[in-house]
């Protein structure tokens, strides 16, 4: 009799220490089946203001969308390589050849407005914020000229950068995606010698792109 009572209890034991693995496991899953994490590159057309003209635009974020929630948390970077400018407040240096890049940092939250699971589409819009960077580079001619004058070549490179926000529609069939963006960001402003220029990369980007796992 004893040792029936001992072999039903710890068969009780046993059988309870298991229904408590299956029921992490079980929350394990609950867990990993809210959260769907994808990878994503994007290009596309990018229209500046002050002075910044139309140009190419990469990008690449990480995404974690919380699916019960119906909303996802995003990081991106992004790069605009700039060559035709007109960044300077008033007349430019003489003789002058520049680059520009711009590399925006951000985080976003994206909000699933629309699904259609037949035709496996989604529809986000949403908001972001982050930090710019700039890198400046120019060449000039410096000097008067003239008889006494004289001309000389120079290179000078700036750096800085601000804070932007943004807001945006990702419109998503399958793993392509169509992403509209607009751009509200803090100018920069430097010189160069005596010539003030003004960054400001405020603007709209219109990317295609591809997501996946």
């Amino acid at each position: 009799m004893r040792a029936a009572m001992i072999l039903i209890v710890l068969g009780l034991l046993l059988g309870g220490n298991g229904f408590g693995q299956e029921s992490k496991q079980d929350t394990k899953q609950q867990k990993s089946s809210n959260l769907r994490q994808f990878y994503s590159g994007k290009f596309g057309l990018y229209a500046g203001s002050d002075g910044l003209n139309n140009g190419l635009m990469i990008g690449i974020d990480g995404i974690t969308e919380f699916i019960h929630y119906d909303f996802f948390l995003s990081g991106a970077i992004e790069l605009y390589p700039k060559q035709t400018i007109g960044i300077f407040k008033h007349a430019p240096p003489s003789g002058y050849q520049q680059s520009l890049f711009l590399l925006p940092l951000h985080g976003n939250f994206g909000y699933k407005f629309f699904e259609v699971g037949d035709a496996d589409s989604r529809g986000y819009i949403g908001a972001g914020a982050g930090y710019y960077f700039y890198f400046y580079n120019i060449d000039y001619t410096s000097g008067t000229g003239g008889i006494l004058g004289g001309l000389s070549s120079r290179s000078e490179s700036k750096n800085s950068g601000a804070v932007f926000g943004s807001i945006f529609a990702r419109i998503l069939i399958g793993q392509i995606f169509v992403e509209p963006r607009f751009y509200l960001a803090s100018k920069s402003e430097g010189t160069v010698e005596q010539y003030a220029y003004v960054i400001n990369p405020s603007g709209f980007a219109i990317t295609l792109g591809f997501q996946y796992h």
